[in-house]
């Protein structure tokens, strides 16, 4: 799904600012979607131009002015379609198996070295999904709470999969010690 559809999806259930719209999604797709905050305003201002938001200025003293968006029903119906639209498995990029592909020009202790910084980037998006798990359980629809599961259980899974190749990397380095012998 494109960021206008997701942010089409998000203003289906009311109006926002750009604030509440890059916090809505920070806690709803930042682990999984490559998408960046950065896409969000442009996106938002060319949804105004096509007529499926509107835009209004609240006018505010002693802060900065805000722009709240509301969809429109052209938004809506453009949401509506774009989620029933049929899709197909999507081939994600990932950088350590491509690099894990090649690690035989490593050198073992570069193999090790690199995987476990991977492991520790992993761990991290876990420690923030642990994090945002209070808010999600408050907040979310029993839809977005499977999503935030199905992450949960992604990363576990991702985690458990390089602490395997770590460990097929201390099993080779023991082979070898005992060739050594």
């Amino acid at each position: 799904m494109d960021v206008k559809s997701m942010l089409l999806g998000f203003l289906m259930y009311g109006s926002m600012t750009g604030y509440e719209l890059k916090k809505f999604f920070s806690i709803s797709f930042s682990f999984f979607s490559g998408l960046s905050y950065g896409s969000i305003y442009p996106a938002l201002k060319k949804m105004e131009e096509e007529g499926l938001i509107t835009m209004r200025l609240e006018v505010q003293e002693g802060a900065p002015n805000k722009k709240i968006y509301t969809i429109t029903d052209a938004g809506r119906d453009a949401f509506l379609r774009a989620l029933k639209e049929p899709f197909e498995f999507e081939r994600s990029k990932n950088p350590f198996l491509t690099r894990l592909f090649f690690f035989a020009h490593l050198t073992p202790k570069e193999r090790i070295m690199s995987t476990v910084s991977y492991l520790e980037s992993v761990k991290l998006v876990q420690k923030e999904l642990q994090a945002a798990k209070p808010e999600i359980e408050t907040h979310a629809d029993k839809f977005q709470y499977l999503c935030f599961q199905f992450g949960l259980r992604f990363f576990d899974d991702l985690a458990g999969n390089i602490s395997q190749i770590l460990h097929a990397f201390d099993e080779e380095q023991e082979k070898e010690r005992e060739k050594a012998e």
